[in-house]
């Protein structure tokens, strides 16, 4: 399995048996990165035992950074150690990995909640009420859902959701799979108050909400299968599973899974979606797991509004323009059925696939579509901007187009 592009090339020099120096960039940078996410795989690292793993930190000038341990794999062992490190154009930063002797405390700064749903009172169960309706929701972290069950309308807001400051998605749980977007007017934290859905008096306090129908489009950045030159949906499976892997302080992650899914082309294959985001992001990393490889798997974004696209593809004639694909839309539309209540929102999408990911591009009427390498791993990114937001980094189309092309570039690096 390749490594992710979030894990920097770094030299390392041992202090002791019980520390590494890590020092970032091993390159120089051609612009500075804020909250840039560096990963340790603790694989990597056999000087730190399975016990030192829970107590690791990572430490700068002597004072510990917020960090976070993740076990993926669910065996109860630390996999991966995350930092958020602001780096500067040019300069360098001296990291300390190390096993610490007390615990600390951080500010948890990302969110993720999934939510069982009952008609009837139940016993574990609250009373919620959303979209004018009255029901009960429970607290979960894994649900799985076999054939002939309603996985979309079982769980509140139709699967996983997750947020940081800045933006917040869901899962849609049924053979879509599709992203959905809220958007905030201000950084925060927001969907453990507001459940996705706000308040009257939510949105008077200014709270942001769901900014894009997503109907039968991708959404932004959903991996679907592609056959006979149409997008269409994981829709013979054996079993479908959402899961909150982690929703630790910097960064949160979520799954979805599909056992015995019947491919087009006959196969039958176990597929993991795990989407990643980090704290004061917008973007989400997205991973998807094949047991075997599969031809005629895409990404991309949905048309918003009359077609507004952007494309930049990959010229392999030209090695100096092999970064990855990048596809967008930028668009005005109705987030929802009432027309009356809420107004048009003005949003761009965009997917950037790195160049080894990249297959090639196709057509579609309605979604801006590339075509992913097959393979037995996958590694994209999507990200979104909304004019909901009171400081959007982009008000303009041809602005999120230039915005798209930064961040795509600073993700190559």
């Amino acid at each position: 399995m390749r490594k992710t592009a979030i894990i920097l090339f770094f030299s390392l020099l041992a202090l002791s048996l019980s520390a590494k120096r890590v020092t970032l960039p091993a390159g120089p940078l051609q612009q500075d990165q804020q909250h840039y996410p560096i990963v340790f795989h603790l694989n990597d690292y056999p000087e730190f035992s399975l016990n030192d793993r829970s107590l690791l930190g990572v430490y700068c000038g002597g004072k510990e950074l917020p960090s976070q341990l993740d076990d993926l794999n669910n065996d109860g062992i630390a996999d991966e150690l995350a930092v958020l490190v602001d780096l500067k154009k040019g300069q360098r930063v001296n990291l300390v990995i190390r096993p610490k002797k007390h615990h600390k405390h951080f500010e948890k700064e990302v969110y993720a909640e999934m939510y069982l749903k009952s008609k009837t009172e139940k016993e574990g169960y609250i009373y919620h009420e959303a979209e004018g309706k009255q029901f009960f929701i429970h607290p979960v972290t894994e649900q799985t859902f076999y054939p002939g069950e309603d996985s979309y309308n079982s769980m509140h807001h139709h699967g996983v959701a997750f947020e940081s400051d800045l933006m917040a998605y869901r899962i849609y749980f049924d053979k879509k799979q599709t992203i959905d977007v809220y958007a905030k007017k201000t950084p925060r934290l927001e969907i453990e108050a507001c459940k996705w859905y706000p308040t009257d008096e939510q949105l008077a306090d200014g709270f942001g909400d769901d900014i894009l129908r997503v109907s039968g489009m991708i959404g932004v950045g959903a991996v679907k299968p592609y056959f006979n030159g149409k997008m269409i949906h994981f829709d013979e499976v054996a079993s479908r599973t959402e899961r909150i892997v982690s929703q630790g302080n910097i960064r949160t992650i979520c799954e979805i899974e599909d056992r015995g899914w019947k491919t087009p082309q006959g196969q039958t294959v176990d597929v993991i979606t795990r989407y990643t985001l980090y704290a004061h992001h917008r973007d989400v990393l997205v991973e998807v797991f094949y047991s075997q490889p599969v031809e005629g798997m895409c990404t991309g974004v949905q048309q918003v509004g009359p077609q507004n696209y952007f494309t930049l593809l990959p010229d392999r004639k030209n090695m100096e323009h092999t970064k990855g694909a990048i596809v967008a839309s930028w668009g005005t539309a109705f987030p929802v059925n009432d027309s009356i209540k809420y107004g048009k929102e003005t949003v761009g999408l965009a997917v950037y696939v790195p160049e080894l990911d990249y297959k090639e591009k196709v057509s579609d009427p309605r979604n801006n579509l590339v075509l992913l390498q097959p393979g037995t791993y996958t590694r994209y990114y999507f990200t979104v901007v909304s004019q909901k937001e009171n400081c959007p980094p982009a008000k303009t189309d041809e602005e999120f187009w230039r915005y798209c092309v930064e961040w795509a570039n600073s993700l190559a690096e």
